[in-house]
């Protein structure tokens, strides 16, 4: 038995250039939605596509240090090892601290190094070899060693807030009354130089 195929009018067949000018259609709608995403500032589905591909590595960062030991750094300086004046009696070292709202700490040591070897003098007011300054804001102070018994050469050290410009000290060098400094033994802060806080006794400061 034969099937009889059934009859009726057939689809019209699209010829080439009607499918070329469907698929010009689509890509100018696909154009346009990219564009109107990008004014939007949305990303499209084809660059969000890129990205998850390309996605970089992530970037390791150090966390920031705790305010804490930021608070506690230290600058340690020295006038390096000076010669003694015939005429010099005391090292004195004059402080100021010239902010409004904090108070510092500064801490002072006095080295005889007539031996070749450091000796840590006697320090006023605090009568100790290692003597802590704390200073109010707006307020000055000073300390000051009998160096009478040094018979060559000394050096003057002072640890102070590493991140504060606002304490300035200077280093002097002072007869006995009425107190006159005498020539090459007086420091101004711009001339005293830094060393590391982990040098020769310079390692324990005000807390």
């Amino acid at each position: 038995m034969t099937i009889a195929k059934p009859t009726g009018p057939r689809k019209p067949q699209k010829n080439a250039s009607a499918r070329s000018r469907t698929a010009q259609r689509g890509e100018a709608a696909g154009k346009r939605a990219r564009n109107a995403f990008a004014a939007a500032g949305k990303p499209s589905a084809c660059a969000t596509a890129c990205r998850m591909r390309c996605k970089p590595l992530p970037v390791v960062r150090r966390p920031p240090r705790p305010r804490r030991f930021m608070k506690r750094a230290r600058t340690v300086l020295t006038t390096g090892i000076l010669r003694r004046h015939p005429g010099t009696t005391y090292a004195l070292v004059d402080f100021v601290n010239l902010s409004a709202r904090v108070a510092r700490c500064m801490t002072v040591q006095i080295f005889d190094w007539s031996s070749g070897l450091p000796v840590a003098l006697n320090i006023t007011p605090c009568d100790a070899k290692k003597c802590n300054v704390s200073l109010a804001p707006g307020t000055s102070n000073f300390v000051y060693a009998d160096i009478s018994s040094v018979q060559f050469k000394y050096e003057v050290r002072v640890a102070k807030p590493a991140r504060n410009r606002n304490v300035v000290l200077n280093v002097w060098g002072l007869s006995s009354e009425p107190l006159i400094p005498q020539f090459g033994n007086n420091v101004l802060q711009h001339q005293l130089f830094r060393i590391k806080a982990g040098s020769l006794n310079a390692g324990c400061f005000c807390p």
